[in-house]
C-alpha cells in the first residue's frame, strides 16, 4: 500500500506544480527581459550555491530513477511499465517536468535580483517542499520499519537504499526550511516597512482636525505594535500551510493504509477546530478589549513623559498618577491573560481528543478489523505520534492569527479616520515668496464641536492682512483667536465663507505654503528641515547673534547641536528658522510670552518691525498691550467674534477692525 500512496501523494502535488511554477517562470522572464530584474553575480557565494543546488538535483533525479528498485524491491522500469502500478510513472514523469522548472525559477530569481521583491511564491512552494521532506521522512521510517522487523532483514534498510530518501527527506526538509526563514525575514521586515510608511503617509497627509481628533496613544500603536503584530502573520501563514501540508499527505498515506482510520483522523481533528472557532470569537473580543487598553496604557506614558516635571514637583500628583498608570499596565496583562486562557483549556481538548484517535486505533482497530495486519497498526500508531506535534502547532497558530485580524481591523480603521485630504495639483500651489499678498476672509465661519457635544462657534469673520503690515489678535482664553489663526494659516478649513489671496479663493495646502508660523505649542526640531542650510550659513551665524543664543547654539550640517535651551531661548531658535524660511506672512502665537523684558521688547520694537520693512505680513497673538501701538491693526475678540476696540489716543497710528 505504501507504494500506491507515494505515487498519489507525487500526481497530486506535482501537477500543481507543473501549472503554476510554469506562470511563474513566464512572468520572471518577462521581468528579466523588461530589466526590472537586474543580474547580480554574488561571487563565491553565488558559485557554491549553484554548485550545491546542481548536487540537490542530481540527487533528486537519482533517487526517482533507482525508486522501483528500492520502493518496490528490486523491481525495474521495464516491469512498471508492464505490470504497474502506471500512477509512479506518471508522478515521476510529472516531478521531472516541475522539479527542472522550479530549480530554474529558483535560480533566476536568485541571480536576477528585483528591488523589494517579495517572493510569496517561492516562499510557499519552499514551504510545501519542505512539508514533503518531513512526510517522506516518517514514510520511509515506517517502510524501513516494515522491512526489519525479523533478524533475517535487519539490514533491508540499508541494502534496499532506503536510506538515501531517508537523507533526501532531511535534505528536503532543512534546504527548504532555511531559505524560508530567510526569505521571511526579509519579507516581514518590508511588510513592516511598507505598513508603517502607509501609516506614516497618511499621518502626514491628514487634515489638522482629523489629527487632533485622534485618539492619544492610537498612532504609536498602530507604528509599533499593530503593524509588527500584522507582519507576523507571514511567518504564522508558512508555518501553518507546512504543517497542513504536512497533515494532508500523512492523510493521504494513512488512507492508502486504512479508509475507515483515515476518516477517523479527520472527524476527530475536525471536532477540535470546530471548538477552537467558537472559542477564538470570545477570545477575539478579549484581543479587542486589551487592544482598547493598550491604547490608554500609551497615553499614559506619553503624559508620563510629558508631564514628568509637574509629577516630579507634586507628592500627591506623582503617587495618584502612579497608581494609575499601574492600573492601565495590570489591565492590558490581565485582559492579555485572559485572552490566552481562552485557548488553553480547548488546547488540552485538543490534545486529549487527539490521544484519544490514538487509544481507539490501539485498542478498537484489533477488534473491528480482524484483518488489520501489525505492521499497518504501528504504522498508524507511528504516524499518529509523528503527527501530533504537527497538530499542536497548528493549535497554537489561532492565539496569534486572531491577534493578527484584530490588529488588521485596528490599522484599517486608524487608516479611515485620517483620511486624506483633497490635495490642490502640485503646479497650483505657489508659495510667493517675492509676491506682494492680501490674504482676505470674508464671511468665513467655522464650528468646533467638542466632545461633551458643547458647540463653539467662531465667525462669521471679515478681515484682510497685508504686506507691509503687523497685525496683532488680541482676546481672553476662549476667545476664538487660536481658533482665528489656524483659519488664517490653513489648519482648519472653513464652514462657511471663504479665504481668499490677492482676490482669488484659495485652498488650504496653497494657503498654507505662504505661512512661517510659531505656535504656543510649537515644537522644535533638531535639523533644520526645508531650508537651505548650506547656502545660508552665514545667514544663521547672523540671526545667532542678533537672536543672543550664538553662545548656546551652534549648527552642523543642518542640525542643532543642542535644543535642550529655556522655553525662551528654544523660542528664539523657532525664530531663526521662521527667518531661514523666508515666506511672505509670519504669525506669532504669544512668541513672547516666554521672553524677558529686554527681548520682549527688542521682539516688539525691532524685530517684528523689521520683518515689516522687508514686506512680510506680520500677525501676532499676544496679551502685550503695552506694545499694541506697534500695531498697524488691532483684531480684538470675544466669543468667537471680531468685536470693536476702541481707540485710544496715544495710539493714533492703529487701525481698528470690527465686526
Amino acid at each position: 500500500m505504501f507504494d500506491s500512496g507515494l505515487a498519489f501523494t507525487m500526481i497530486l502535488v506535482s501537477g500543481v506544480f507543473v501549472l503554476v511554477t510554469m506562470y511563474y517562470l513566464v512572468k520572471l522572464l518577462g521581468e528579466i527581459f523588461t530589466k526590472k530584474r537586474k543580474f547580480e553575480g554574488k561571487g563565491i557565494k553565488g558559485i557554491s550555491v549553484l554548485a550545491f543546488s546542481v548536487l540537490l538535483i542530481l540527487g533528486i533525479a537519482y533517487c526517482l530513477y533507482k525508486s522501483p528498485y528500492v520502493l518496490f524491491y528490486g523491481i525495474t522500469w521495464e516491469m512498471i511499465d508492464e505490470f504497474g502500478p502506471s500512477s509512479l510513472i506518471k508522478g515521476v514523469i510529472c516531478i521531472a517536468v516541475v522539479v527542472p522548472l522550479f530549480y530554474l525559477y529558483f535560480i533566476l530569481s536568485y541571480f536576477f535580483e528585483k528591488k523589494d521583491d517579495k517572493p510569496f511564491f517561492m516562499v510557499i512552494v519552499l514551504s510545501i517542499l519542505s512539508a514533503i521532506g518531513n512526510s517522506i521522512i516518517i514514510f520511509i521510517i515506517n517502510e524501513t520499519l516494515n522491512r526489519v522487523f525479523n533478524d533475517e532483514t535487519r539490514t533491508a534498510g540499508i541494502d534496499s537504499g532506503l536510506y538515501l530518501y531517508y537523507l533526501l527527506g532531511i535534505l528536503l526538509f532543512t534546504v527548504s526550511a532555511m531559505i524560508v526563514r530567510k526569505k521571511l525575514i526579509t519579507i516581514t521586515s518590508q511588510v513592516v516597512y511598507d505598513k508603517r510608511i502607509e501609516i506614516i503617509n497618511k499621518v502626514l497627509k491628514a487634515p489638522f482636525d482629523k489629527f487632533e481628533a485622534l485618539e492619544e496613544g492610537s498612532i504609536p500603536a498602530a507604528l509599533n505594535n499593530d503593524t509588527e503584530t500584522v507582519s507576523g502573520f507571514v511567518n504564522a501563514f508558512v508555518n501553518g500551510l507546512t504543517g497542513v501540508i504536512t497533515l494532508i499527505t500523512c492523510f493521504i498515506y494513512l488512507g492508502t493504509l486504512n479508509m475507515y482510520g483515515m476518516i477517523l483522523s479527520v472527524f476527530m481533528i475536525g471536532l477540535a477546530v470546530g471548538l477552537f472557532l467558537i472559542v477564538s470569537q470570545i477570545a477575539e473580543k478579549n484581543f479587542e478589549k486589551n487592544r482598547d487598553i493598550q491604547n490608554e496604557f500609551f497615553k499614559y506614558i506619553n503624559q508620563m513623559v510629558d508631564g514628568f516635571k509637574e509629577l516630579y514637583l507634586n507628592r500627591r500628583k506623582h503617587h495618584e498618577f502612579k497608581n494609575d498608570i499601574e492600573k492601565s499596565c495590570r489591565d492590558y496583562r490581565d485582559t492579555r491573560v485572559k485572552g490566552e486562557f481562552n485557548f488553553v483549556g480547548v488546547s488540552i481538548l485538543g490534545e486529549i481528543l487527539y490521544i484519544g484517535v490514538v487509544g481507539i486505533v490501539v485498542f478498537t482497530f484489533p477488534l473491528i478489523l480482524p484483518e488489520l495486519q501489525s505492521n499497518t497498526l504501528r504504522n498508524f500508531v507511528l504516524v499518529y505520534l509523528y503527527m501530533g506535534g504537527i497538530v499542536n502547532q497548528e493549535i497554537f497558530l489561532v492565539p496569534h492569527v486572531m491577534r493578527v485580524m484584530v490588529s488588521w481591523r485596528r490599522i484599517t480603521k486608524f487608516i479611515n479616520e485620517i483620511s486624506e485630504i483633497h490635495y490642490i495639483p502640485e503646479e497650483t500651489v505657489v508659495t510667493g515668496k517675492k509676491e506682494t499678498i492680501e490674504i482676505s476672509l470674508k464671511d468665513v465661519k467655522y464650528q468646533y464641536k467638542s466632545e461633551n457635544e458643547e458647540n463653539f462657534t467662531v465667525g462669521p469673520i471679515n478681515c484682510t492682512f497685508k504686506a507691509g503690515e503687523i497685525a496683532f489678535i488680541s482676546g481672553g482664553n476662549g476667545s476664538g483667536k487660536s481658533t482665528l489663526a489656524k483659519l488664517i494659516t490653513g489648519f482648519y478649513k472653513p464652514d462657511e465663507g471663504m479665504i481668499t489671496v490677492n482676490g482669488h479663493e484659495i485652498g488650504q495646502e496653497a494657503l498654507r505654503n505662504y505661512f512661517s508660523a510659531i505656535f504656543s505649542d510649537f515644537y522644535l526640531f533638531d535639523k533644520m528641515y526645508g531650508i537651505e542650510y548650506e547656502q545660508k550659513a552665514e545667514e544663521i551665524q547672523k540671526y545667532l547673534e542678533i537672536l543672543r543664543i550664538n553662545d548656546k547654539v551652534s549648527i552642523k550640517d543642518g542640525m542643532f547641536s543642542t535644543i535642550k535651551l529655556s522655553t525662551g531661548q528654544r523660542k528664539r531658535l523657532a525664530l531663526l528658522v521662521s527667518y531661514l524660511d523666508d515666506l511672505p506672512v509670519c504669525l506669532f502665537d504669544e512668541w513672547a510670552a516666554d521672553q524677558d523684558p529686554e527681548f520682549r521688547k527688542y521682539f516688539y520694537k525691532i524685530l517684528l518691525p523689521e520683518l515689516k520693512a522687508r514686506g512680510k505680513t506680520v500677525i501676532a497673538i499676544t496679551h502685550d498691550d503695552r506694545y499694541f501701538d506697534e500695531a498697524d491693526k488691532l483684531i480684538k475678540m470675544e466669543l468667537g467674534q471680531i468685536i470693536e476696540s476702541k481707540k485710544r489716543p496715544e495710539h493714533d497710528n492703529l487701525t481698528v477692525e470690527s465686526a
